[in-house]
């Protein structure tokens, strides 16, 4: 994806002067490789940090809703701070915000590992000083990973969409770069955690500072700066410019779709492999006759949520040798279908039988033609991700000045999404187990597929970035 970024520069010189911007960034092939991979690196560790606090919360409070609370504070602090870096990122450089992320992310990984050792078992029938000290440092933590991302993906994207000014080849290059290792952190993540969970507990929370510090030694030897001085004055200072840009049509119409995308998306990451793991005897007492809530080792429920999420990434892959011949509000619609068929599966497959025993071998076949219907909805689903980013980056490239303030935006959505989605799921989940989050899944549909609609009537899913920007 990226083995040609030499080339693409040697071209960007022979530009018309409106796309003449890229050549004033040497792009350096080492630099945009490092880059990539700490955000891998970033991203491993943060997923890895999620399962094993999930599966030590998961473990010792019944209730998903609150379970999911706690988890999802991380977007709070990502929600609040990434217009805002966006912003200043276009004024002082992505760097420094690049080399920050990772060292408040291991301070965090570190109040998690004190507060499980402090209490391995907490009391929580009983509200008292110890459960909330508890609380307050596994809050805190979570608040400064999600200042973390708040940091870091607004500045790479920024720093993506500075280098591949005026080159959708190495734009797009780039960007199914940072969604691919973006998804497959999350699969590689996963099972990797259900591992370190199951051999070390909490101890574990050192294997994912280890990797936050590798990612910053990768960026501080690896990542140069994108933003040239000449551009930093030019840029605004405010604090809401970030917000300021929700104005424009292009973008209010888009966020839309995204955001119920994004909803649904971080509920299925993060109830599903609570909901596998949930202790089969409690999950029987709760919602009775599913298949797919509870009963399933950590290890088990990892595994098949981590094998999806890499379908979904090798998805995204072959997505993007067909996105250039559509436009991307089809690809979007292709994508809900697909998620329409996987709802559909996935909840014939939760009402075959109570645990695998029911199932196994009377119905394997059944199951077996059902996970293919699920691999199906899933690929198609994966096209809607990297056609959304492609969408805001376009948008992003026609506002100089402005771009990570754009960017900044990716990060805004996915927050306020995940975390308004993890939550209304998690009590759908109380409310009817595995079948409540797939009523809140096709609900999330809907409401996404009216958007594309809507923004494909008005034809605002543009092929190509506008030739002036769209402040002229």
């Amino acid at each position: 994806m990226i083995s040609d970024v030499s080339k693409d520069n040697k071209e960007h010189a022979s530009d018309p002067p409106g796309r003449a911007d890229q050549s004033r960034f040497p792009v350096q092939r080492f630099s945009l490789i490092a880059a990539i991979l700490s955000t891998l690196l970033i991203r491993i560790a943060g997923r890895t940090s999620f399962v094993i606090l999930g599966f030590y919360l998961g473990e010792r409070f019944a209730s998903a809703t609150l379970v999911a609370l706690v988890l999802e504070a991380f977007y709070i602090t990502e929600l609040l701070l990434s217009p805002v870096v966006g912003s200043l990122s276009d004024h002082a450089g992505r760097r420094p915000f690049l080399l920050f992320s990772p060292i408040m992310a291991t301070i965090a990984t570190l109040c998690f590992l004190l507060a499980s050792r402090l209490y391995p078992h907490p009391n929580v029938h009983v509200l008292n000083v110890h459960l909330v000290l508890l609380l307050v440092i596994i809050l805190f933590g979570r608040l400064l990973e999600g200042a973390t991302t708040g940091m870091n993906v607004p500045a790479t994207l920024g720093y993506l969409t500075d280098i591949t000014i005026g080159s959708e080849r190495l734009r797009m290059r780039a960007v199914t770069a940072f969604e691919v290792v973006t998804v497959g952190a999350i699969g590689l993540a996963i099972p990797f955690a259900g591992k370190v969970s199951s051999t070390l507990d909490t101890w574990g929370f050192l294997v994912v500072a280890a990797l936050y510090m590798l990612a910053l030694l990768i960026i501080f030897l690896g990542v140069r700066e994108s933003v040239e001085i000449q551009e930093r004055t030019t840029s605004r200072r405010s604090f809401l410019e970030g917000f300021k840009v929700l104005r424009y049509r292009r973008i209010s119409t888009f966020l839309p779709a995204w955001f119920s995308v994004n909803a649904l998306v971080g509920a299925w990451a993060v109830l599903i492999t609570i909901m596998l793991a949930y202790p089969k005897h409690a999950a029987a007492l709760r919602h009775p006759g599913q298949l797919l809530y509870g009963g399933f080792s950590k290890m088990e429920s990892s595994l098949w949520v981590g094998g999806f999420a890499l379908l979904f990434l090798c998805g995204m892959g072959i997505w993007m040798l067909f996105v250039a011949r559509f436009r991307r509000s089809t690809v979007m619609l292709i994508g809900l279908v697909g998620l329409g068929i996987a709802i559909s599966a996935l909840t014939v497959i939760n009402g075959l039988g109570e645990t695998m025993g029911d199932v196994v071998p009377d119905q394997s076949t059944v199951v077996l033609i059902l996970l293919g219907i699920v691999a199906l909805g899933v690929l198609l689903l994966s096209g809607f991700t990297p056609v959304a980013l492609m969408q805001m980056s376009a948008i992003a490239e026609s506002m100089r000045g402005k771009r990570g303030a754009v960017m900044g935006l990716y990060s805004v959505v996915l927050a306020i999404g995940q975390l308004i989605g993890t939550s209304l799921g998690g009590l759908f989940v109380d409310w009817h187990g595995f079948y409540g989050l797939m009523q809140f899944s096709l609900l999330m549909g809907v409401c996404s597929f009216l958007s594309v609609l809507y923004m494909r009537y008005h034809r605002d899913d543009l092929l190509q970035p506008p030739k002036k920007g769209l402040l002229s």
